[in-house]
């Protein structure tokens, strides 16, 4: 049996007297739809931060194909990606030359990127600065940042956010399609996406900082 994709034992998490993570466990299998589902404030975009390397944890250990992803960001640079609650482009900055770079730093056609950003619908004003982009506008465009490359791992925090339904729609085209492909997307979101809850390996509720609920796909290790 294939070691898990990522590992997360005992974590928690405090900020000053708040404790966003309290005793988490999970694993991850290689592979397919993971999702993290809870509501704003549950502690699954903190769970998500801390397997991107973004944040240490206070306690417990996190394995990102076993490796440490606060430690070892840069073995792991290629291999991870994610697309966190906090991200931002500059304001002055557009999205059109945000993606040229990372076509360039993940060697992605810009053939693949256009592609893309046209199924997004973010070309009709990808060359605008960001600053001046609506809530959906700037999820789109952070999106298309997200899914230029392919990493062996691919966070995604609330992906749907702002998104009308077509676009909801080819956003979960796209993320099944990877999957299919081999691979591994955990995704945290407050909402139910009905095809990929289907089609999810593993699905995690979590409240108050705690797993409540974990499901498998039968066959699915562990």
């Amino acid at each position: 049996m294939s070691a898990p994709a990522v590992t997360v034992k005992g974590v928690r998490k405090v900020y000053l007297f708040n404790v966003a993570l309290d005793g988490v466990d999970l694993d991850v299998d290689s592979g397919g739809v993971h999702i993290i589902l809870g509501p704003n404030g549950s502690g699954k975009s903190t769970l998500l931060s801390i397997i991107a390397g973004a944040e240490r944890p206070s306690s417990g250990y996190v394995r990102v194909l076993g490796l440490d992803p606060w430690r070892d960001s840069e073995k792991l640079s290629g291999k991870l990606k994610a697309l966190l609650d906090r991200a931002n482009l500059p304001p002055w900055a557009s999205c059109r030359e945000a993606a040229e770079v990372a076509s360039k730093t993940f060697g992605t056609p810009w053939s693949h990127v256009l592609e893309v950003a046209e199924a997004l619908g973010v070309t009709s004003f990808w060359s605008r600065p960001y600053g001046t982009y609506s809530t959906g506008m700037k999820r789109k465009a952070l999106l298309l940042i997200a899914l230029t490359g392919e990493p062996e791992i691919l966070l995604l925090d609330e992906p749907y956010q702002g998104l009308d339904s077509k676009s909801v729609e080819t956003l979960t085209d796209m993320i099944l399609e990877r999957a299919a492909k081999g691979q591994t997307i955990i995704i945290a979101t407050h909402i139910k996406p009905e095809r990929l809850m289907e089609n999810a390996k593993t699905t995690a509720r979590m409240e108050l900082g705690k797993i409540v609920e974990l499901r498998r796909q039968p066959g699915t290790a562990p």
